[in-house]
């Protein structure tokens, strides 16, 4: 069998430096475990796609536009794919993110194409909605994503194959069920609660806007009145971030350090005692989630962010659930205080991530899926 996957977003080769690049790199991976597999990576190349007006960009919205209306295709990407899939009879064609695939000119090719969507596809649109953007974007934006809803369906119909990291979004779009995965497996010694400085680490892309939110609303609400019950806390915040004025505002907080990107990420949760993930709204499942419980360390996150991990977790026993900011807090001094309560659910967790969250099992269900 011979695949060709092409990635736009993180060359699958290289090692991974975030989330959507060990996501790729996984799936990269499971391929090459039952076929024989080629790449074309796009990553770091600009997108040139066609400049429309305003008026073909609300044109694009309308029920009956085609699909590549609403994302266009780069010729550039288009022609480079061409080459190389005219010089070989792949069995199958594997992408990261739809609209990434349609920007390469894969939808022609859609009788072999199996496109990993990963989040929804109207989140393209609504992550890109800032509170201060005008009315008339706002309103494009979301129009933009309605329609992305329906798009998805319809080209889950035509293709070959569609991954999805949330069960839920996989079955009402008939497609398949990808779970997250941790890319660090390796876990750490259980959490030493009797150091006097007690540590808290939040770990993910940094210039993620759901991120920034989270994390803004995390400092204010939870962080400083949880240090007016402990004050020999502080928070180590890690992920690649280029937002110089989100990293000095965070940095003005006591006892926060903004570590950017680490080269060892296991040695910070090595060395934290409880990893919190402040995430509001998302996408899909929230790896750094994940990746935390794989490594052993109690977490603590938002009813949001729980709601995604489908059932096979346990609130406030495998991991801490907040409902409110008040819960955050008190969740976070219990693990901050209470040595085996924060073993006890830190192990109940592992146990789990082992279970249904291991490479092996992600390998099967892209086997099962495509071969």
């Amino acid at each position: 069998m011979k695949i060709l996957f092409v990635s736009a977003n993180s060359n699958p080769l290289v090692p991974p430096v975030n989330g959507d690049a060990q996501r790729t790199r996984l799936l990269y991976e499971a391929c090459k475990r039952f076929a024989e597999v080629d790449v074309v990576s796009l990553a770091g190349q600009p997108l040139r796609t066609p400049q429309h007006g305003r008026m073909r960009k609300w044109l694009a919205l309308l029920p009956f536009s085609k699909i590549t209306a609403l994302f266009p295709v780069d010729p550039h990407w288009e022609a480079v794919v061409d080459a190389v899939v005219k010089k070989t009879d792949y069995d199958f064609i594997v992408a990261r993110y739809f609209y990434r695939a349609l920007s390469c000119g894969l939808w022609k090719y859609r009788d072999k194409l199996i496109v990993d969507f990963d989040d929804e596809l109207p989140f393209f649109f609504l992550n890109q909605l800032a509170p201060d953007a005008a009315l008339t974007r706002r309103i494009r934006l979301k129009l933009a994503a309605r329609k992305a809803k329906h798009i998805t369906r319809r080209a889950v119909q035509k293709m070959r194959g569609a991954f999805f990291a949330e069960e839920c979004v996989a079955k009402a779009n008939g497609g398949r069920f990808l779970p997250n995965i941790p890319y660090y497996v390796e876990g750490c010694a259980d959490a030493d609660l009797h150091i006097q400085i007690k540590r808290l680490v939040f770990v993910g892309h940094l210039d993620y806007q759901p991120n920034q939110e989270g994390l803004s609303h995390f400092l204010d609400r939870v962080y400083l009145p949880l240090r007016g019950r402990i004050t020999d806390v502080e928070l180590h915040v890690v992920g690649q971030i280029k937002d110089e004025v989100m990293r000095q505002r965070w940095q003005g907080y006591p006892g926060v350090t903004v570590m950017g990107f680490v080269d060892d990420l296991r040695q910070e949760y090595a060395e934290c005692q409880v990893a919190v993930v402040p995430v509001y709204h998302s996408g899909a499942t929230n790896i750094k989630l994940l990746e935390a419980m794989a490594m052993n360390r109690a977490c603590v996150t938002t009813k949001e962010a729980f709601a995604k991990l489908g059932d096979r977790f346990v609130a406030d026993s495998d991991l801490g659930v907040a409902a409110n900011d008040n819960g955050f807090v008190e969740r976070l001094v219990t693990l901050l205080t209470d040595e085996q309560a924060n073993h006890d659910m830190a192990h109940r967790a592992k146990a789990v991530m082992g279970k249904y969250y291991s490479f092996d099992a992600f390998c099967e269900m892209v086997k099962t899926a495509i071969g």
